[in-house]
């Protein structure tokens, strides 16, 4: 078993010297030995909690990866820290809660390691924003660390067909037009979700797991085998043994979390979406043969270090692409020339906006906007049908700061997908979408509403123009026009005068940087695994 000299590693602060003697009678309580405290202190993180299936099994494959930390000479630390699962909090005023959890995780993790002089840290975590949360900790911390997704959930079955819970939503829409009764909602949502682990389909959760390895933070297949499967504890047993040797090789976070590792976990978004569901991409080959091709083609940099010691042109050295599954197609032969979401410009969004253009069968849209200045109201009209064909739903004010948190709108979106509108009406919003959003959508349109962007000045009725080919989204409205009517804005007050949200509003910056709330490296004084 490799040898550590904890001389040089931040935990020495807590374990070495006689004037330490106090912090290491805390261990002893806690049942370790003399040994175990001479040896670097790693932490393992998990986002466990009972309030959804996406987290229920991290706790599970938390203790496997502290297994592979005492198995390779170190001396594990577990603790949790929050989620916020976007599944519970989607369509109504909790999803403020959800971007701001991002920080929490990233900022809980972070002080811990930070107050206990952790040496390494493993993060497990299993929904949306506790996967990239939990990324973000490891590179502010900048110790060696390694990720390890909790697994999608299996897909549950319904007349025959794989379903997701966002079947369910849609499912809502479909109640709300008369096309589907109480009776077989509620057999749909009994059989939705069979077990433990993430929502299912190629949404954010699943997403951010092919990003992790994609950027180089987590085991290759990591990512893709689904959570009640024993398979996962294996991956977190190697996790665990695997921070080892970052430790003792010296690579960190920011080795391999570089400007060309970022251009690969970008390209692997452009790259996924479909039909299937993350189980079925696994059986397929899993995100290493998906980045095999990718390489193959010439859009993944091979240089880029990862958490195996060795760079994604080695890992990806014995991987062949199997022509004969039906999930995964080659790099030559893509589902369609451009990727998934387009970025938009124009004098409605002066700092961008997103459409996600996935299935959509016409990629332009003109029409009269219908304004709304929260979801709940817009949300109220859908199911009231009392939109008409042709209109462009806005739904403002539900920006970073505005929100505060900028909610997904899954909740409006499906129920108007689920009436059969999904391509019939357009959505513009200064919040977010959720990687299970269908239909013609933009969101995260910037400036927002509440700091008085172009989307709070509009009126209903304004004619609207949006080109997913172009990438531009335009109001047809004069700069004489859009400058009389800001002169006439008034800033909301917000709902929210106290408390996390009111500090996250306080602090945080536009959705084009990704809604951040400190100014990264570039203001840095300290690198903390220097300590």
């Amino acid at each position: 078993m490799r040898k550590f000299n904890k001389k040089k590693l931040p935990s020495r602060h807590t374990s070495l010297g006689a004037d330490r003697a106090p912090h290491r009678s805390f261990y002893y309580a806690m049942g370790e030995t003399e040994k175990d405290v001479s040896k670097p202190f790693i932490g393992v993180v998990s986002t466990w909690n009972e309030a959804a299936p996406c987290n229920i099994a991290l706790m599970r494959q938390a203790q496997s990866v502290k297994k592979g930390v005492r198995a390779s000479g170190g001396t594990p630390r577990e603790f949790c820290t929050i989620t916020v699962t976007d599944g519970i909090a989607m369509g109504h005023e909790g999803m403020k809660s959800s971007l701001i959890s991002r920080e929490v995780i990233a900022d809980s993790a972070e002080l811990t390691v930070r107050g206990h002089c952790y040496d390494a840290l493993v993060g497990i975590a299993g929904c949306d924003k506790s996967l990239p949360g939990l990324m973000m900790s490891m590179v502010r911390l900048n110790v060696p660390s390694v990720f390890i997704y909790g697994g999608s959930i299996l897909p549950g079955k319904y007349k025959g067909k794989d379903v997701t819970v966002v079947d369910v939503f849609e499912a809502v829409g479909k109640h709300s037009s008369g096309q589907m009764s109480a009776k077989e909602l509620r057999k749909l949502e009994l059989v939705a979700c069979p077990t433990a682990g993430a929502c299912g389909g190629q949404f954010t959760a699943n997403t951010m797991a092919c990003v992790s390895e994609a950027i180089g933070l987590a085991l290759p297949y990591s990512a893709g085998t689904p959570a009640p499967y024993e398979e996962r504890d294996k991956y977190a047993k190697d996790s665990g043994k695997m921070v080892m040797e970052l430790l003792a090789k010296k690579i960190k976070p920011r080795d391999i979390v570089t400007r060309k590792a970022l251009e690969n976990a970008a390209t692997i978004v452009a790259a996924t979406g479909g039909k299937y569901v993350a189980k079925d991409m696994w059986l397929a080959g899993g995100v290493p043969m998906l980045l095999k091709t990718l390489y193959d083609g010439g859009y993944i940099h091979g240089d880029c270090m990862t958490v195996t010691g060795k760079t994604m042109k080695e890992n990806l050295k014995g991987i062949k692409f199997n022509p004969k599954q039906k999930v995964l197609r080659a790099y030559n032969k893509p589902l369609s020339p451009d990727g998934g979401v387009v970025g938009l410009k124009g004098n409605l969004a002066p700092e961008g906006g997103i459409v996600k253009i996935a299935g959509l069968k016409k990629l332009q849209f003109t029409g009269r906007a219908r304004c709304f200045d929260n979801e709940e109201s817009a949300m109220k009209a859908v199911q009231s049908r009392k939109y008409k064909d042709g209109d462009v739903i806005i739904i403002r004010y539900e920006g970073p700061v505005g929100g505060p948190g900028m909610r997904e709108m899954l909740s409006t979106t499906g129920a108007i997908y689920g009436q059969g509108k999904g391509e019939k009406v357009a959505l513009i919003t200064d919040g977010r979408f959720s990687g299970a959003t269908r239909g013609f959508c933009v969101g995260h349109v910037g400036p927002e509403a509440a700091l008085g962007g172009p989307i709070a000045l509009l009126r209903n009725g304004d004619v609207i123009d949006i080109d997913a080919k172009k990438g531009t989204i335009n109001v047809r409205l004069t700069k004489a026009q859009l400058a009389s009517r800001k002169r006439k804005w008034k800033a909301r007050k917000s709902d929210f005068g106290s408390g996390t949200l009111w500090k996250y509003a306080q602090t945080v910056g536009p959705a084009f940087l990704g809604a951040p709330t400190h100014p990264g490296k570039k203001k840095e004084v300290k690198d903390y695994s220097k300590i």
